[in-house]
């Protein structure tokens, strides 16, 4: 791609009004490991070329920056990303850190508003210290940041930004995210495997809600349902009483969701006041605790796309849940928060996480393993495209356009908790 078409749509990108979001069982893999450079491959032995040398890093302290919501009305996304990454620095660090240099964190709180975001990318991208910036978990936030970081030749990851305008517009972005091409499929999947033939799409108006809405409104038709209306509502609203009113009349016999935390939750708490019974589904943002408090008894049922969930999850991924729970006050991580720390392992190393370490995956050690101790922004990023990590929430692997392509996970709320759903 070339690099006026790239910045060109990433101005497009940063002008939209809009905001996405995303979020145990391993789900399977996509196929993209297998076209992985030479270099980046194990060899029988578990061992590369990079690692028959005793290397130690050049500098005391590799900095990474997290620009974010940490507060508003989308900071229960950035707080539980911010959590994740502390906790997978913490056990990295205690480790030993990454050939000998220790791990560091520093945090820009963007309020959810992409202005500030391009000011958090800038400032980070100024400093020549901050190797490589997570977030935003938006996708305006995102958006806004991207031209910033491109010209600064710096990594951006995210565990979240889902819109589809974002696939391909950087080779400095990667996404452990889920993808709104892919989750509007699978609610539609999943409802016509219930039976389900009517549905009406809720949607937040922005780019985000209507990417998710056009993607289950075309998967769902072309499973023989019926879409009876599409309604769009403002992310800002509190009283959904109106549209509720037109989706009771129409009388659906399910609901696509398509929103976020706290608009999702009002609109589920509201459905139900009003008789409302349809089985809702939604997006990877609605497994949060934030919608069980919202909603309250109203969330029971609730169905929602995911990558992991603490409840029944594997050994990994109990370990990751009982580690949180004692840092954290007894907190319950989600699919942010368990991104987040899959997230700091693939920038940084396996050292601390696996005995059966796979050096393809851990992308800071290795390039330094590579260039005698040295790392840098652009050695980071050719590191983390050949990136292949088992962690809590699956197989990490990118594709050609820096996505993390893979299966997701059916949620729904059983008794006050997130659980996998059972056909």
């Amino acid at each position: 791609m070339k690099k006026g078409y790239v910045y060109a749509m990433m101005a497009a990108v940063a002008a939209m009004t809009v905001s996405g979001c995303s979020s145990s069982s391993s789900a399977p893999a996509s196929t993209a490991a297998e076209s992985k450079t030479e270099a980046a491959a194990s060899s029988e032995s578990g061992t590369t070329a990079a690692d028959t040398s005793d290397v130690k890093a050049a500098v005391d302290t590799i900095k990474f920056g997290l620009v974010a919501p940490l507060s508003g009305d989308n900071g229960a996304y950035g707080t539980k990303q911010e959590k994740g990454y502390e906790l997978a620095m913490e056990e990295i660090n205690a480790a030993g850190g990454v050939l000998g240099a220790k791990l560091e964190l520093e945090t820009y709180d963007d309020g959810g508003d992409a202005s500030t975001a391009a000011n958090g990318a800038q400032k980070f991208a100024d400093d020549d210290s901050i190797l490589a910036i997570g977030g935003s978990c938006l996708t305006s936030c995102t958006a806004a940041m991207l031209p910033i970081t491109g010209d600064a030749e710096m990594p951006q990851l995210v565990v979240s930004s889902s819109a589809k305008s974002l696939t391909g517009i950087s080779d400095y972005f990667f996404r452990m995210a889920v993808q709104d091409a892919a989750v509007g499929p699978q609610i539609a999947n999943q409802f016509t495997k219930m039976g389900k033939t009517k549905a009406v799409t809720l949607y937040c108006n922005n780019d985000y809600g209507s990417g998710l809405k056009d993607s289950f409104n075309a998967q769902f038709e072309a499973n023989g349902g019926q879409v009876l209306d599409s309604v769009p509502y403002q992310a800002t609203d509190q009283d959904f009483a109106a549209i509720l009113t037109t989706v009771k009349s129409l009388d659906p016999d399910c609901i696509a969701l398509c929103g976020t935390t706290t608009d999702g939750a009002l609109i589920i708490k509201q459905a139900r006041q009003m008789g409302i019974e349809a089985p809702i589904m939604g997006q990877p943002g609605l497994y949060s605790q934030n919608v069980i408090d919202i909603a309250g008894d109203a969330s029971e049922g609730l169905l929602c796309s995911g990558v992991f969930v603490a409840a029944g999850a594997d050994e990994k991924g109990q370990e990751f849940v009982t580690k949180y729970g004692e840092k954290y006050s007894g907190e319950v991580p989600d699919g942010f928060a368990a991104l987040a720390y899959d997230q700091m392992y693939v920038l940084a190393t396996y050292r601390a996480h696996r005995e059966d370490r796979r050096p393809a995956a851990d992308a800071a050690e290795r390039a330094m393993k590579e260039n005698g101790g040295e790392l840098t922004r652009q050695t980071l990023a050719e590191a983390l495209k050949a990136t292949e990590y088992e962690g809590v929430t699956g197989t990490v692997t990118f594709d050609d356009n820096g996505d993390w392509v893979r299966d997701y996970l059916t949620l729904t709320v059983k008794d006050g908790k997130y659980v996998l759903y059972e056909e």
